[in-house]
C-alpha cells in the first residue's frame, strides 16, 4: 500500500497574513480540517491543524490572530510513491496528525492524515486475520491456540471434526476446562516445544506438535497442531507394503534364470539381474546408471524405450552367442517411461533343443487326447449310420442340422432302431466333438443310486461314501455331451432335479453345498410314448417341453426295408470278425424272407438273426439260405405269403366285378336300373356295389 492510495487531494492553502477567522471560513467551505501555509511564491512555510486553532483561541485577540503567529513550521514531507511500510520504518506516525505530499516537481499535491493510515492498516490487519482464519480452517490438521492466560483463542474446523467439539463451545474458555490433556499450559510455562506426541483427544487417537508462541517481548501463548494417527498408520502400512512388494519383485527378478534388464526412456539402466550380469561379465553396481548401449552389445533397448514398439523373439549377438531376446516398452498412464528386456535363450541351440522336446510332448499329447476321445468320445458319425432310404436320409439331415447348435435333442424311436448311434453322430458333428461323450442308461441304474450317479457326491454324504467324494456323470461330461438313454424310465423324483439342470445349467453334489456350473449339451432318448406318460402322470410335462426342443424320430426297420441289403452286408462283416467265419452274404430267397418280415426288434433283431445264422452255417457254405434262419421267422413269412395270396385272389375278383359293373352301365347308357337287370342282380344290391367300388 502506497501514500497515493490513501492521500486526499482536497487541500487548502492560505497566506500567513490572514486571520484565523478567515482560515476557519476557508476550511468550512472546503470541508477540510487542515490547511497549508504558503508564501507569495507558493512555497510551503507552515501547517495549520486543530492544535493551531486551539493555540489561537487561547490568545486574547482570538479570531483576529494571524496565521503566521500560530502556524507549525515543522513537518514531514512525503512522496506519492512512498509505501506505508517505509513510512512506519522511518518515523513514528502517531507523533503527527497529517503529512504534506509533494510530487517530483516539488509541488504540493495532497495531504495524508494519520487517521487514514491507521484505518487502512486496521482494515488490512482484519483482512489478514480473516485470510489466516480461512487458511487455518482449510488445513487438514487440527489447530488449537491459547493466549498467555490459557484462554482458547483459535479452534479451527479440523479440530472440531477430530475432537467432536465446536469452536463456539471452546473459544474464550480456559483450555483445561474444555479440552483436557492438551499439554499447552505446560509448553507455555516451560517454553519448550513437544514434538510427535501421541495421545487420545476427544474421540480419536492423535499425533501432535505443541509449540510456544513468541513475540518481541517473550512468550504470548501456545499452539498445538495435530491429526488422526489412524490415517498415518494406514499410510505407513501402505508404504511398508509397497517396500515389501518392491523387495519381493527385486528378489523375483534376481531369482529368474533368464537375463532381465530395465531401462528408462533415455536408455539408462535402472535395474539388471545377476543372471544377466554373469552372462555379460559385468557387476550390477557398476552398470546401473550407465547407458545401455555401452553395456550390452548390439542392444536395441534404447530404441524400444524411445520408439515404444515391442520387439519379440529377436536374434541378438552377445559375446559370440546368438541369443533370442524380447524387448517390451513400459507404458505408465499412457506415457512411455522405459523398456524391459529379457534373454529368453542364451543361444539358439537351446531353442532347437526345446523345440524338439515340445514336438515330442505335442505328439504324446495328441496321442493321449485321441485315446481319451476313444474312451469318452463318440464312436459313430452320420457317415457310419447305414441307410439310403428316403426316411433315413431325411432323419440324418435333420440330425446334422441339430448337431451345429447347442440345443437339447430328444431322440424318439422303437428299441433297436439306433438311437444311440444318432447321439454319437450328433456329438461328433458338433463343436463339442473334442469334449467327452458320457452315456447314462436311466433304466439300468437303480432309483436310489441314480442321483449320486448323475450328480456325484461329497465326502461323508452317506455311509460308505468314497473319501474325497466322487464326480457324477454331469461333471465328467462338462465341456462335452451327456446322453441320457431311456429318459422315460427316470423316476419322478429325479425328473424335478433334471429340470433345474436343464434350465439353470447348474447342480450340487449329493451332500454338498457348492453349486457347480455346467457347460455341456444334453441328448435324451426313449422308446416310450412320453405324451401318453404325461397324461398318466408318469412324466413331468415341463421336463418334456425342456427336452423336446429338437426332436428326432428314428424310423423303424419295417418302414425302410430297402436298407436291409446294405445292413446285411455291414452286419455280416462285423459278425465275421466276432465268430471267425467268412460269410459273404445272404441268398436272394433269404433276402426276400428278410424283406417280408415285420421286424419288431428292428436292426438289433436283424443283427441277432444274422449272428444266429452265421453260427449255424457249415464251414463250406458262404451264403445264408432260408434254412439257416430261425423257424419262427420262416413260419411268419409263410403265413404272410398265404395271406398275401388270398388277398391277391380277392383283389382279382374285385377288379373283375368292378369292370362288369362299368360295362353294364355303358351298355345301359348310364341307366342304373337297366344295368342291374343286365347283370341279373337287384337294384339295391347294384347301388351297394357302386358305392363299394367308388363308381360315380
Amino acid at each position: 500500500m502506497r501514500v497515493k492510495n490513501l492521500m486526499n487531494t482536497n487541500i487548502v492553502m492560505v497566506l500567513p497574513t490572514i486571520t484565523m477567522k478567515e482560515v476557519a471560513i476557508r476550511l468550512q467551505e472546503a470541508s477540510a480540517d487542515e490547511a497549508f501555509v504558503v508564501n507569495r511564491e507558493g512555497q510551503l512555510i507552515g501547517c495549520m491543524g486543530k492544535n493551531e486553532f486551539i493555540k489561537a483561541l487561547s490568545m486574547e485577540s482570538g479570531h483576529e490572530v494571524q496565521v503566521q503567529d500560530v502556524m507549525e513550521n515543522k513537518w514531514i514531507a512525503l512522496t506519492p510513491s512512498m509505501t506505508i511500510k517505509e513510512l512506519e520504518e522511518q518515523i513514528k506516525i502517531d507523533d503527527y496528525d497529517f503529512f504534506p505530499v509533494f510530487n517530483e516537481e516539488n509541488s504540493l499535491v495532497g495531504i495524508l492524515k494519520t487517521v487514514e493510515v491507521r484505518k487502512a492498516l486496521s482494515k488490512e490487519s482484519l483482512s489478514l486475520i480473516t485470510e489466516m482464519q480461512s487458511v487455518l480452517n482449510g488445513v487438514y490438521n487440527g489447530v488449537i491456540a491459547i493466549n498467555l492466560e490459557g484462554i482458547v483463542v483459535l479452534f479451527n474446523a479440523a479440530a472440531e471434526l477430530l475432537t467432536g467439539l465446536t469452536a463456539d463451545a471452546v473459544i474464550g474458555h480456559y483450555i483445561n476446562d474444555v479440552v483436557p490433556n492438551t499439554g499447552l499450559i505446560r509448553v507455555m510455562e516451560t517454553g519448550v516445544a513437544e514434538l510427535n506426541q501421541q495421545q487420545n483427544i476427544g474421540r480419536c487417537h492423535i499425533i501432535t506438535n505443541r509449540s510456544p508462541i513468541r513475540n518481541a517481548n517473550g512468550i504470548m501463548g501456545a499452539v498445538a497442531v495435530f491429526q488422526d494417527i489412524t490415517e498415518l498408520q494406514a499410510v505407513a502400512a501402505e508404504l511398508e507394503n509397497v517396500k515389501n512388494l518392491k523387495s519381493t519383485l527385486e528378489s523375483a527378478i534376481e531369482s529368474i534364470f533368464e537375463g532381465i534388464v530395465i531401462v528408462d526412456e533415455k536408455g539408462i539402466i535402472t535395474m539388471i539381474n545377476q543372471s544377466y550380469c554373469d552372462f555379460l561379465g559385468v557387476e550390477a553396481g557398476k552398470v546401473v546408471g550407465s547407458y545401455v548401449a555401452d553395456v550390452i552389445p548390439n542392444t536395441r533397448m534404447h530404441v524400444v524405450a524411445q520408439g515404444g514398439k515391442a520387439e519379440v523373439t529377436d536374434i541378438q549377438r552377445i559375446n559370440e552367442h546368438n541369443c533370442v531376446v524380447t524387448r517390451i516398452p513400459i507404458i505408465k498412464e499412457g506415457k512411455l517411461v522405459g523398456a524391459v528386456g529379457k534373454v529368453i535363450f542364451k543361444d539358439v541351440k537351446d531353442l532347437k533343443i526345446l523345440s524338439i522336446k515340445l514336438n515330442k510332448l505335442q505328439f504324446e499329447l495328441e496321442y493321449y487326447k485321441e485315446e481319451l476321445r476313444k474312451v469318452y468320445g463318440g464312436k459313430h458319425t452320420f457317415d457310419t449310420i447305414i441307410g439310403e432310404s428316403e426316411k433315413m436320409q431325411w432323419t440324418k439331415a435333420i440330425g446334422a442340422k441339430a448337431a451345429k447348435g447347442n440345443s437339447t435333442v430328444l431322440i424318439l424311436g422303437e428299441s433297436g432302431t439306433g438311437k444311440e448311434l444318432f447321439a454319437h453322430a450328433i456329438h461328433n458333428d458338433s463343436l463339442r466333438h473334442n469334449g467327452p461323450f458320457i452315456k447314462v442308461n436311466c433304466a439300468a441304474v437303480p432309483d436310489n443310486l441314480l442321483e449320486s450317479e448323475l450328480f456325484g457326491y461329497d465326502e461323508g454324504a452317506f455311509s460308505g461314501a468314497k473319501k474325497g467324494g466322487k464326480p457324477g456323470r454331469f461333471e465328467l461330461a462338462n465341456g462335452g455331451t451327456i446322453f441320457l438313454d431311456e429318459i422315460g424310465d427316470m423316476p419322478l423324483s429325479m425328473q424335478a432335479k433334471m429340470l433345474r439342470v436343464l434350465q439353470e445349467r447348474e447342480f450340487e453334489r449329493v451332500g454338498g453345498t457348492k453349486t457347480l456350473k455346467l457347460d455341456l449339451r444334453i441328448i435324451a432318448a426313449t422308446n416310450r410314448d412320453l405324451e401318453k406318460m404325461i397324461e398318466e402322470g408318469k412324466f413331468r410335462q415341463d421336463l418334456y417341453y425342456r427336452l423336446n426342443i429338437v426332436s428326432l424320430n428314428i424310423p423303424p426297420l419295417r418302414e425302410r426295408t430297402e436298407d436291409i441289403p446294405m445292413l446285411c452286408n455291414v452286419l455280416l462283416k462285423k459278425i465275421n470278425r466276432q465268430v471267425q467265419h467268412c460269410v459273404e452274404g445272404v441268398s436272394v430267397a433269404t433276402l426276400q424272407l428278410l424283406m417280408n418280415y415285420n421286424w419288431p426288434g428292428n436292426v438289433r433283431e436283424l443283427e441277432n438273426i444274422l449272428e444266429r445264422a452265421v453260427n449255424l452255417i457249415d464251414e463250406d457254405e458262404v451264403f445264408i439260405v432260408p434254412e439257416h434262419l430261425a423257424p419262427a421267422l420262416r413260419k411268419i413269412n409263410k403265413a404272410k405269403s398265404q395271406v398275401d395270396s388270398a388277398d391277391n385272389l380277392a383283389g382279382m375278383m374285385g377288379d373283375a366285378e368292378r369292370q362288369a359293373i362299368l360295362k353294364a352301365l355303358e351298355t345301359a347308357g348310364g341307366n342304373k336300373s337297366e344295368a342291374a337287370k343286365i347283370l341279373g342282380i337287384h337294384r339295391s344290391g347294384f347301388y351297394q356295389k357302386m358305392k363299394k367300388y367308388n363308381i360315380q
